[in-house]
């Protein structure tokens, strides 16, 4: 949200003194070096000024002469950003040049000091305006960039996370995606904020809102979302993420829970233990962030589907560890499909299970999806699942309930997976994590199917009914169908 630094203003100005302050606003920053960095101005009119900002360009926009690219708005925090912008530029390029996200230019743009993103009511900081008018007509044509909603998203942090929603929401017709991370001030009335005092909050109401508190509601993203709730609903994709840490969590949920009223979609992500630190977010956010821009970027100018593969491999990280999983017969347009994930048993692989199960021929046959997530290798190509008994270290310490999430999720986003019909089913260790699951997330799956699996005694129940098909040999020793200890000598003295 916001930080008001003492540097900042002391107390609150009057008009004579507003107005003496124009002379003064930064419409030129210093300028700061980054991964694929450059420092640039245009000519503004409504600033009657130059007004600077920094633009990260990938290393394939100098590979291919030919080719345009999307464009990310990058909207920085109070105190102006420039710190951030060799950071966010070095992640962007990582994420690029290992395939994460489609390149793309950044534009970080000069949002003043704590300009809020919005004209100011008297006139003097028309921020919004030039945003919209100058700069964006200003890289569409000084730069190879797909000059269609397709081609833009709006994403930004604390302040900038502000301007993002209400920028977006009232240009819907510019954006298709609009990204809001520890936005603030988010709260219905400016009167004190989260990380400000009431005096301070009191400065910034009077400076950008002319002291108005009917200013600061019209133009504020809570009100622009009411008023485009069907434009935005037609026209963008939404996600909004606050640390459960972070000082401004509360006016997040409450803002989040105000678009769940409006019916507006959007994802809504948790960060457990993040404070108000954009790095933080977007280390937090792993590849759930990367994921947010591919869905975005997915139709190139023209309009026309990236064509998606029938057969591939997911590869992401969760925690750390990297992880993987093999799809077979994903759609290739834009229908959807019901999806098994079958996950392979103590020991196996993801390609051992496919090689067993049989799966693919009748996913083919039958028209759904099947996947094939794969456990910890705890060496020699061993994988395993983490239920919590007779496992390796490496195995224990695996976040598998995570691992599982990003994927159904990059199932639905990005692979056509129909969330509706997402059932799952696994063999003994792989029959055990789908007892697992299904507990832990009930709401995520339609059915499970647990085979030669122990039934486990759980301490929480699921939140939602699922129904189980339970999948055991009746002279099985070593997992009994009637369940409870092992009857086979070697696991019995382990358990």
């Amino acid at each position: 949200m916001l930080i008001l630094e003492s540097s900042g203003i002391a107390r609150a100005q009057s008009p004579a003194e507003q107005s003496a302050s124009e002379s003064k606003l930064a419409w030129i920053t210093p300028q700061v070096q980054g991964i694929g960095v450059s420092f640039q101005t245009f000519d503004s009119v409504l600033a009657k000024t130059k007004v600077s900002y920094h633009i990260y360009k990938p290393k394939a926009y100098e590979r291919d002469a030919t080719a345009r690219f999307p464009v990310v708005y990058w909207l920085h925090g109070s105190g102006g950003g420039l710190p951030g912008i060799p950071r966010v530029a070095a992640v962007f390029d990582a994420a690029i040049e290992t395939g994460k996200t489609p390149p793309c230019l950044v534009v970080f743009v000069n949002g003043l000091a704590e300009g809020m993103y919005v004209d100011w009511k008297d006139g003097s900081a028309p921020i919004e305006s030039i945003i919209i008018k100058e700069l964006i007509p200003h890289i569409d044509t000084n730069y190879r960039t797909i000059a269609t909603p397709t081609g833009r998203l709006l994403d930004g942090y604390s302040m900038g996370g502000y301007g993002a929603a209400r920028l977006g929401f009232k240009y819907s017709e510019l954006f298709k995606g609009i990204s809001i991370m520890g936005g603030g001030p988010l709260q219905p009335e400016l009167v004190q904020a989260p990380r400000a005092s009431r005096q301070r909050a009191a400065e910034l109401l009077q400076r950008v809102y002319g002291g108005d508190q009917g200013y600061f509601k019209k133009v504020s993203p809570r009100q622009l979302a009411q008023e485009n709730a069907d434009a935005i609903r037609n026209n963008c994709i939404v996600r909004h993420v606050c640390g459960d840490q972070d000082e401004t969590f509360a006016n997040n949920r409450a803002f989040h829970e105000h678009l769940e009223k409006l019916q507006i979609p959007h994802t809504w992500t948790v960060l457990e233990g993040v404070d108000h630190n954009p790095m933080k977010t977007i280390e937090a956010l792993g590849d759930n962030n990367w994921g947010f821009y591919r869905k975005v970027f997915e139709t190139p100018a023209g309009g026309a589907t990236v064509k998606r593969q029938a057969d591939f491999e997911i590869k992401f990280q969760i925690k750390q560890q990297q992880r993987r999983a093999v799809v077979v017969n994903a759609p290739t347009d834009e229908n959807k499909r019901p999806v098994v994930l079958a996950l392979h048993g103590g020991q196996g692989s993801a390609q051992v299970m496919r090689a067993n199960s049989g799966f693919d021929a009748v996913a083919r046959s039958k028209g759904f999806m099947v996947v094939y997530p794969e456990g910890t290798d705890f060496g020699n190509q061993r994988h395993a699942w983490n239920t919590g008994f007779l496992l390796r270290r490496q195995v224990r310490d695996a976040d598998d309930i995570a691992y599982l999430d990003t994927l159904i999720d990059r199932l639905i986003a990005e692979h056509g997976a129909d969330p509706k019909r997402i059932y799952m089913t696994g063999g003994s260790n792989g029959g055990m994590m789908t007892y697992v699951y299904g507990v832990e997330r009930p709401g995520k799956l339609a059915a499970i199917a647990p085979v030669v699996a122990s039934m486990f005694t759980f301490d929480k129940k699921p939140t939602v009914p699922l129904p189980i098909l339970m999948i055991n040999g009746a002279k099985d020793q070593e997992v009994p169908i009637e369940g409870g200890m092992s009857k086979n000598p070697l696991v019995s003295r382990a358990q």
